[in-house]
């Protein structure tokens, strides 16, 4: 009999975790919350995930209170007996109650300039390619993922000993490109696809804008057109929203308006920030949120032909209620 009662205390416990992290889950998707760690397009899996755990919680609760020691482990012919210490248990209990503890206790941390350290600025242009020479992205014009990786290899085959030297001479490698790339999806996630002709009839819309306005839902893909095809978009009027963020070799007057994008979740945060140009922008710190308005045009930066925006006006705006930006189609 106490042999039961242990077995019954240890599955009432874990059927208590798992109540707990269902709160959690629940607590998170009522605030909202939720979005500050995966993107709304993961949320069916979040509401199917807390169903889950709930209803495997209240089995465990259920089966504690069974006096009958089949139904309170399997009949697998292995010892299920509990043999560790009461140290041992509460340091492995303690593994699963923290983070439920901590979920509730603590705000939500958003990602700031501080990620952009660790993993350097990117434009969204060159994430694109890089991409695209991971044979992750088709672009934003539909191209062939693999034409990049094609005509370095005919470059090699055409002439081996001069791709080499211009490899020496500090081009950069594909490996040396993708070291900045975002972090891999969760295996068996696949990126969304526009559907077909979307990317065509957004530009259209953008190129007879007066004023291109950088709204949320389409951020992402308004960026890598812009980015992917910057030379007709020289000259024209932009209007943005994003936290400011500065690199040790910016000039005083340079800085990136950035914001945090996420196709899954905050593990495969992507940086997309626009150089911009604006006397006195020394003032501005990092994490400050801007809206900005100003004229498009281009500049080199690290070997890359970058947009850059000339700011007419900024104003200091409050964070946005949703900080991240998203894909949505």
């Amino acid at each position: 009999m106490e042999s039961n009662r242990d077995y019954g205390f240890h599955i009432y416990l874990r059927g208590i975790i798992l109540l707990g992290f269902t709160l959690l889950f629940f607590k998170l998707l009522a605030t909202g919350d939720i979005t500050n760690f995966i993107a709304p397009r993961m949320m069916p899996f979040m509401y199917f995930a807390a169903g889950t755990l709930f209803i495997l919680g209240i089995v465990q609760i259920w089966r504690s209170g069974s006096k009958n020691k089949e139904e309170l482990v399997c009949n697998c012919g292995f010892d299920h007996g509990e043999s560790s210490t009461p140290i041992q248990s509460i340091l492995i209990y303690s593994m699963f109650v923290l983070p439920v503890v901590t979920g509730f206790m603590f705000p939500d941390n958003i990602l700031d300039s501080s990620i952009i350290d660790k993993r350097g600025f990117t434009n969204s242009k060159v994430i694109v390619e890089q991409r695209e020479q991971a044979g992750a992205f088709d672009g934003p014009a539909g191209g062939e993922s693999g034409e990049s990786d094609t005509s370095r290899a005919e470059a090699y085959l055409d002439d081996p000993e001069g791709y080499m030297e211009d490899q020496e001479n500090g081009e950069p490698t594909i490996d040396e490109q993708l070291a900045d790339a975002p972090l891999e999806h969760p295996e068996g996630f696949e990126l969304q696809e526009p559907p077909e002709g979307y990317y065509e009839d957004l530009k259209a819309e953008m190129l007879k804008m007066d004023t291109i306005v950088v709204d949320d839902e389409r951020y992402i893909p308004m960026m890598n057109i812009i980015d992917m095809s910057i030379d007709e978009f020289v000259g024209k009027k932009i209007e943005m929203v994003g936290f400011v963020y500065r690199e040790a070799d910016f000039t005083e007057n340079q800085f990136v308006v950035a914001r945090f994008g996420l196709s899954c979740c905050v593990a495969d945060a992507s940086v997309y920030g626009t150089l911009s140009n604006m006397s006195g922008a020394g003032d501005l710190k990092n994490d400050d949120w801007v809206k900005v308005s100003g004229t498009l045009t281009t500049t080199q930066y690290n070997n890359w032909t970058l947009p850059y925006v000339e700011v007419d006006t900024l104003e200091k705006v409050e964070q946005p209620e949703s900080p991240y930006i998203y894909e949505y189609y």
